[in-house]
């Protein structure tokens, strides 16, 4: 037996998520461009109910709701068709059949392109549903709260976020709810929960708007699936009034996938099973947590590739710096061989100046030692001359004459001798 497992196992095609997703989203694409060439269209009826009342490309967005359950279809429909249908009103429509693909949860989203519409009765529903309706286009009409940006972003930022969680009064709901959680999604995010009874509709909208007023990141409301009358609260219309008034948002894991409470048209994300709402904070935590370590090695690269570049930089700045020091160095040297050749010959010259100078002073010193001795030797003669006149006084000139000329020639040969 164990051998025949063993086989089963081998021979069998285990496909990935987004494998199943691709195989659907084929065959989507494949309607699609058959019903564009003419060959599919799609014929459908239900009640028309208003969407936010916005064009875009020249296509209103409202809703088709299915008349014997809670179930809607997104339609596009175009200006000129759309003035000729009042809201609440049972429809028939043709068109194309289009999808919006979500990888992140495996999720399509069906739109129909409508081409053709007729009113088949006018005011078709009851009260209560018009009110229904009245709540999805408020809600359509309200600020989007977008659940999966909220919580990544502050996954992104390795912080916490609080989700209050409503669980219904029976063990099970959590036991599944549990199931789906990992590790990591247990340790990531904080959960705040309150058990409460489903089926009790004051009960239920005292518990939400207390957890509304505590601030949480998102509340979810988890219970399985089985008798409506133990979840009918979901359907109360005070109950959907104040979903619809939340600032906090709302996600639903209710009931089985075949269950089409309103509820979950008011919501800001549906998770079909209390497992599903696990899986999906498990998924998103891993999925942040990758991206988060990718990111980080993106930024480890970049880093080190900037610091490459910054030391590759700093070595060329380095080398260009040792090559003008080098320059400078060199330029210094030669700066003062040329300062030391240039005072070396500055000090030869001063050395023969002063030699000049020596000789020069010698030869004054020498000068004012001969002027001294002529003026010596002149004032000697000039007394012999006086005493001369003196003696010859008596005798005649020419005397005089010849003996004064013989006297001042000797002294002038004695001066230049």
């Amino acid at each position: 037996m164990a051998n025949s497992n063993v086989q089963q196992t081998t021979l069998a095609r285990y496909y990935a998520p987004s494998e199943i997703l691709n195989i659907y989203k084929g065959k989507l694409n494949a309607d699609y461009y058959a019903s564009r060439q003419g060959q599919l269209r799609i014929y459908m009826q239900g009640v028309f109910v208003l969407g936010k009342g916005q064009v875009y490309q020249g296509y209103y967005f409202d809703w088709l709701k299915d008349t014997s359950s809670n179930s809607y279809l997104n339609i596009k429909v175009p200006i000129s068709l759309r003035t000729q249908l009042k809201a609440n009103s049972l429809i028939n429509v043709a068109g194309i059949l289009e999808y919006n693909v979500q990888n992140a949860y495996s999720s399509i989203q069906l739109i129909l392109e409508v081409t053709w519409a007729e009113t088949v009765q006018v005011n078709a529903v009851s009260q209560e549903d018009i009110k229904r309706n009245e709540l999805l286009l408020q809600k359509n009409r309200s600020t989007s709260k977008n659940v999966d940006t909220v919580l990544e972003s502050i996954l992104y930022e390795d912080k916490k976020p609080v989700i209050g969680v409503i669980i219904a009064e029976t063990a099970i709901t959590e036991t599944d709810f549990n199931r789906g959680l990992n590790a990591a999604a247990r340790e990531k995010i904080q959960f705040d929960r309150q058990r409460c009874s489903f089926a009790r509709p004051t009960e239920l909208m005292n518990v939400l708007r207390q957890m509304d007023a505590k601030g949480f990141h998102a509340i979810a409301l988890v219970r399985g699936g089985g008798d409506e009358k133990d979840w009918g609260a979901l359907d109360n219309l005070d109950v959907l009034q104040t979903i619809v008034q939340m600032k906090t948002p709302v996600i639903s894991a209710v009931g089985h996938p075949d269950e089409k409470a309103f509820i979950k048209n008011l919501v800001d994300k549906v998770l079909e099973v209390p497992f599903a709402l696990g899986s999906y904070f498990s998924n998103m935590v891993n999925e942040v947590i990758e991206q988060r370590a990718k990111s980080k090695a993106a930024l480890v690269d970049e880093v080190k590739k900037q610091y490459e570049q910054e030391l590759t930089q700093a070595r060329k700045q380095n080398e260009t710096l040792t090559e003008q020091m080098k320059a400078l160095t060199k330029a210094q040297e030669d700066g003062q061989k040329l300062h030391d050749a240039q005072l070396t010959k500055a000090n030869e010259k001063n050395t023969e100046l002063q030699k000049s100078i020596d000789r020069i002073n010698a030869s004054i010193t020498s000068l004012t030692s001969k002027n001294a001795d002529y003026a010596q030797q002149v004032a000697k003669y000039s007394t012999q001359i006086e005493d001369m006149e003196k003696q010859l006084s008596n005798r005649p000139n020419w005397f005089i004459v010849i003996l004064f000329s013989a006297i001042s020639a000797a002294v002038a040969i004695w001066f230049f001798s």
